[in-house]
């Protein structure tokens, strides 16, 4: 059953790839952008209006994880409705043509508008299936496709307190923080949709929280929290970064939360966080945490205004050497000249997504081979350009050479949306001779090299009911139930009602596979505080079915080197000073998180320092 499941995504493999989106949920009903989403379409006599039969047709498309559904209503002369019915596109990614695509159409009257950046597989599926509804009510279709009258381009300058290059989650954090402070902000973003990698991450987020650990019987600190940050990073990391972060962490979740966000119950410990302290957010992957800055952005008007489609080129430096805007581009090749009275803030992300950078930096004994074999779970924006910006000014880089890999990464996509939510608490991994081969709690890079090491380079997560009580309701990080991932039959994930069934299933010997499981639970009703391969967490016993396993492998995830920063959030220079009127947070910073981010601590980045670097900006003389 592997091998043909194997079969069917290795097919799909060559489109997912293409542009790396994670494929995700059925999204809820796509939401209003904070700020106005571009439509670029201009209004227009219809070109393909000619003999329509008026009336609502359906029809649906390929698209990134499933059929698009659409219904189109036709008047005799024009398209007057569109509605993107049911799917399972990304939430936050695929969410965004879904709003803009049908506006652009019914706009111009036409099917040849631009598609959204970033998603342009859901905006391909979008117009092939208003194609087919037009066809079926008869119109010109040749019409509709034909090209539009070029728009003339005009390049733009603008002015605000604050710039920021880069919409994902640092970004949108550090708007909040600005406009809280009174500052007026424009936000650019090179995509059509806001979130960046944060939109698709695992919306895990860390921190010591005595209200719900103690209930659990979880002792936990502020200091235990920056020692295993410091020391899960192999003690590369800037301390004052990481107790910076750390100390800030229930602050910020306390922030979050004041603006709606919404985190479970219940503290799990993430793949990766070395500790259980980590809040799940209710809504997939990380589109929570978008939601809520765009909502509140949206509650400031004016004093913010965000730019989609619009690429960071330059950082403009006065004489005195302050920081003092950004050139860059719009879609249509215009310039866009932005200057900032108080700062400018660079929240690009990383550049795990940029095979020659990763090379270029990241190589040697630790991963010989970061090329083009390598999957990554990012999405395909991410970079590096604000890096090369800020060093072109002159600021310095730091841990460049630090790279992670996730191990729990779809082997054929690399997305993390599949990752079944509860953390390691209750799973085993296993190699395909069916035997455990690592500590399931362990650090990412350790684990990742481990299943490197493992026939095929993948590993198998074992579940049962301990963890996944009830596969019709219990979700993954992407919002999609086990019992629809099943179906679906493009995640290579089982079930059965016994651990020979299962062994079958994904072709591991029966008596290895169970073996494993028999002294795995020995350790835990031993009550054990270590096993033979070091792990801790030593809670559920793994024992009768129903089953459930899925393949897991290591993708290129976070990188962890980038610009240089202090504890304000300020761009230090090669010469050790600050670069005034600059600052950075988020992924393209470095010296937070050292060799090895601890799962569950990119959102606590991107939410601390995406707001200190707000404040800092909005409050420069």
């Amino acid at each position: 059953m592997f091998k043909k499941t194997a079969a069917f995504l290795l097919a799909l493999a060559m489109v997912f790839t293409l542009v790396a989106c994670q494929e995700t949920a059925q999204p809820e009903p796509a939401e209003t952008p904070a700020v106005d989403a571009p439509t670029d379409a201009p209004t227009q006599a219809p070109v393909g209006a000619a003999g329509y039969t008026a009336g609502t047709y359906t029809a649906s498309a390929p698209g990134q994880n499933g059929d698009v559904n659409v219904s189109v209503t036709f008047a005799e002369d024009a398209i007057t409705e569109i509605a993107v019915l049911e799917n399972i596109e990304t939430p936050g990614v695929g969410t965004w043509p879904i709003e803009i695509m049908p506006k652009r159409i019914i706009e111009s009257q036409s099917l040849a508008v631009d598609t959204v950046s970033g998603a342009s597989i859901t905006s391909r599926a979008i117009l092939s299936a208003v194609e087919d509804c037009a066809e079926q009510a008869g119109g010109d279709v040749a019409a509709l496709k034909a090209e539009l009258p070029a728009e003339p381009v005009q390049d733009i300058e603008k002015t605000a307190d604050v710039i920021i290059v880069g919409g994902g989650g640092a970004g949108l954090a550090a708007a909040v923080a600005a406009t809280d402070e009174g500052s007026s902000v424009i936000l650019i973003e090179k995509t059509g949709f806001l979130g960046g990698n944060s939109v698709v991450s695992g919306g895990i987020y860390n921190c010591p929280d005595p209200e719900l650990q103690e209930p659990q019987g979880i002792e936990d600190s502020v200091e235990l929290f920056i020692k295993q940050t410091w020391e899960g990073g192999d003690k590369v990391a800037d301390i004052d970064l990481v107790t910076t972060l750390c100390t800030n962490s229930y602050d910020s979740l306390v922030w979050l939360e004041s603006m709606g966000m919404e985190f479970r119950d219940d503290i799990t410990q993430g793949v990766g966080a070395l500790h259980r302290r980590t809040h799940t957010s209710v809504l997939p992957n990380g589109t929570g945490f978008i939601k809520t800055f765009r909502d509140n952005l949206a509650s400031k008007g004016a004093l913010v205004e965000i730019m989609m489609e619009v690429s960071g080129k330059s950082i403009v430096v006065d004489d005195t050497g302050r920081v003092t805007g950004v050139i860059a581009e719009g879609k249509d090749g215009n310039a866009v000249t932005l200057t900032a009275n108080k700062g400018v803030i660079i929240t690009t992300g990383g550049f795990a997504a940029n095979v020659e950078m990763r090379q270029q930096y990241c190589e040697g004994e630790k991963w010989p081979d970061l090329g083009s074999s390598l999957i990554s779970s990012n999405m395909p924006a991410i970079q590096g350009e604000g890096i090369k910006m800020a060093e072109a000014v002159g600021a310095a880089l730091v841990d460049m050479e630090q790279i992670q890999l996730l191990q729990v990464c779809n082997p054929w996509t690399g997305v993390t949306s599949d990752v079944i939510v509860g953390g390691v608490d209750g799973c085993i991994y296993v190699n395909q001779e069916g035997e455990r081969f690592v500590r399931e709690d362990g650090r990412r890079d350790v684990i990742s090299a481990a299943i490197l090491q493992q026939t095929g380079g993948r590993m198998y997560t074992i579940h049962n009911y301990t963890v996944i009580d009830n596969p019709d309701t219990f979700k993954n990080l992407g919002g999609r139930t086990i019992t629809e991932m099943i179906e679906e039959g493009k995640y290579g994930f089982v079930k059965a009602d016994t651990v020979e069934e299962l062994a079958a299933l994904i072709e591991v010997p029966a008596k290895a596979l169970q073996a494993s499981l028999d002294t795995y639970n020995a350790h835990v009703r031993n009550g054990d505080k270590v096993d033979e391969f070091g792990r801790e967490l030593l809670v559920n016993v793994l024992e009768g079915g129903p089953w459930y396993a899925y393949p897991r492998a290591p993708a290129a995830h976070h990188t962890m080197g980038g610009i240089k920063i202090n504890t304000s959030a300020e761009v230090i220079g090669t010469d050790g000073n600050v670069i005034p009127g600059l600052y950075a947070a988020g992924e393209v910073t470095g010296g937070i998180h050292g060799g090895n981010r601890l799962g569950g601590n990119a959102i606590v980045d991107f939410t601390v320092f995406g707001r200190i670097a707000g404040t800092s900006a909005a409050n420069a003389q």
